[in-house]
């Protein structure tokens, strides 16, 4: 939070006065807000589909409360050569179905499937270097054409499934495995991350960097645009076994499960954490994986796999809570508003908010408080300086705000309200983009707005 004035602290302090049983300050009204239980969809988090993303099929998907898929884009007829111009409409087409029907994308390139009886791959086929970096390339201008609906890039590419794993072409070293992942931070967006499989994976890549330094992700780093912060960690076997089938080999790197679960807590309050379950284990009970998720941050997770841990959750009556806290989940607790505002005044207020999601904002958002006229729908913006993307975790923040009421404003009854929306231009007028809070009576659906106050006075 920025330095504070003498006049924000006081406004700030109306909500813990109001905590105390103390009385408001005059002209300050104190306000609390009912958290709400209900599962609803928000942009960027939650259980995900998987999908073929140049077959753009079932993408409606809204209704289920789910706003992300995993888009899968196989190219094993492509494993020999460049992708064709066909193709790569064919991937735009997936983009354009997303934005469609209001959801965001983690795309992933598999050069196979897996040795499935409907597949003439074998396990791990996958392209030589010199493709895979022409396939980079080629991918390079849809990423940034389309970042606007892309979560986040899933690096994939090598061996099996694009998982990072038994390459026939050698790819899943980490000479490869590095000059993969830097081609494709090169060609994405630079406000967009890229996730990797296994945390040792970015141990081995980062540590001892000369352009990079050490793989220590801190604060202090977080967001700043280097590789370093813009690389997250993909769990594709996600409570299946004592080291996750292999995601943490900390016999090989002398660390024990709680060391490697403590580096990816610190880890990813900055940067994406999520995958899939693939197989019951008594680590995936419900007594543990509530605890887990809470303690790496996971953001998202695949819906249709694997369908027999979800129902163990179902039927353990912890699946209610995992699909409300994925990723974050804002709750407004309290609000010091004025009582009434004039113009060519500033309106200074404050806020206090939750966030009891399991992970946190990972992608830029502004925040906007919005004074609207109740007769005319004109709006009133102020954008905060705040980053939502530290709003932690199981952490309460405080927010203050000092919003110039114009000179000439027309007087009558105005809301007022705080608003998340995406950043991209293309989807900041997109309520489906917006971000809701988790409180009762406070959404505006038709203009994505939390409201603070219904009915405030301008004189």
């Amino acid at each position: 939070m920025s330095k504070l004035t003498f006049s924000q602290v006081f406004i700030a302090a109306a909500i813990m006065i109001f905590m105390i049983g103390c009385p408001t300050p005059v002209g300050v009204e104190v306000i609390t807000f009912e958290e709400s239980m209900e599962a609803f969809p928000n942009p960027e988090r939650g259980f995900h589909h998987a999908r073929e993303l140049p077959r753009p099929e079932s993408f409606d998907m809204r209704a289920e409360n789910i706003t992300l898929i995993y888009g899968r884009i196989s190219a094993d007829k492509f494993r020999d050569r460049p992708f064709t111009e066909e193709f790569l409409q064919a991937i735009q087409n997936g983009f354009d179905e997303a934005r469609k029907n209001g959801i965001k994308v983690n795309p992933r390139v598999a050069y196979n499937h897996g040795p499935h009886e409907d597949s003439h791959a074998q396990y791990g086929d996958d392209a030589p270097i010199d493709i895979v970096m022409t396939h980079i390339k080629q991918l390079g201008p849809l990423w940034r054409k389309n970042k606007d609906v892309i979560c986040l890039v899933d690096a994939g590419f090598i061996g099996g499934w694009g998982e990072w794993h038994s390459s026939a072409n050698g790819l899943d070293s980490i000479h490869y495995k590095k000059q993969i992942l830097f081609g494709i931070l090169d060609e994405v967006p630079k406000d967009r991350m890229v996730v990797i499989r296994t945390p040792h994976y970015k141990r081995h890549i980062f540590t001892g960097s000369p352009l990079f330094g050490d793989s220590v992700l801190t604060r202090e780093r977080a967001f700043d645009g280097s590789n370093l912060a813009r690389v997250g960690h993909l769990n594709d076997c996600f409570l299946a076994s004592e080291n996750d089938v292999g995601t943490y080999p900390y016999g090989e790197d002398g660390w024990t499960l709680g060391e490697e679960l403590n580096f990816i807590e610190a880890e990813s309050r900055y940067v994406p954490f999520g995958g899939e379950t693939c197989g019951v284990h008594e680590r995936a009970e419900c007594s543990n994986a509530v605890k887990e998720m809470a303690k790496v941050h996971i953001n998202w997770i695949n819906i249709d796999y694997n369908r027999k841990v979800l129902k163990g959750w179902k039927a353990d009556n912890c699946y209610a809570e995992i699909e409300r806290r994925l990723g974050y989940r804002f709750v407004l607790r309290g609000a010091g508003v004025p009582t009434a505002i004039h113009a060519g005044e500033a309106l200074k207020l404050s806020f206090r908010l939750e966030n009891v999601g399991f992970g946190e904002l990972f992608n830029p958002r502004k925040i906007e408080i919005v004074l609207t006229n109740q007769e005319s729908g004109a709006e009133i913006i102020s954008i905060l300086p705040d980053d939502p993307r530290f709003w932690g975790a199981g952490v309460e923040v405080d927010v203050t705000a000092s919003i110039p009421v114009p000179l000439g404003q027309s007087a009558g009854l105005y809301s007022l309200g705080l608003r998340l929306p995406d950043i991209e231009p293309s989807l900041h007028d997109d309520v489906r983009y917006a971000i809701r809070l988790a409180n009762k009576d406070i959404w505006v659906p038709e203009t994505g707005v939390n409201l603070l106050v219904r009915d405030l006075k301008l004189d």
